[in-house]
């Protein structure tokens, strides 16, 4: 993922995130994927928590391991970009 500021943050972001830090296939990677289809962790998504505050500047802390695994990558994006101030 290219650094972005955080009003550019949405699912696009997440999906190019994933692909880089886990090198998903592409076809695995849609909005409507879930994480929990992914397989990820806890550990990955302490990760993947630790990478979006390095890039954004934002201290996320452990709201990113709180979201629903169950929910599609479109709404994980959506989660995450409300964390962000803008």
């Amino acid at each position: 993922m290219a650094e972005k500021t955080v009003e550019e943050f949405g699912t696009e972001s997440l999906l190019d995130l994933l692909r880089e830090l886990f090198a998903f296939p592409e076809e695995m990677l849609t909005p409507a994927t879930t994480l929990d289809e992914l397989g990820l962790d806890s550990l990955a998504l302490m990760e993947l928590g630790a990478v979006l505050e390095e890039r954004t500047g934002v201290e996320l802390g452990t709201l990113v391991v709180a979201i629903s695994r169950s929910g599609s990558l479109d709404q994980v994006a959506r989660s995450i970009a409300r964390l962000l101030p803008r």
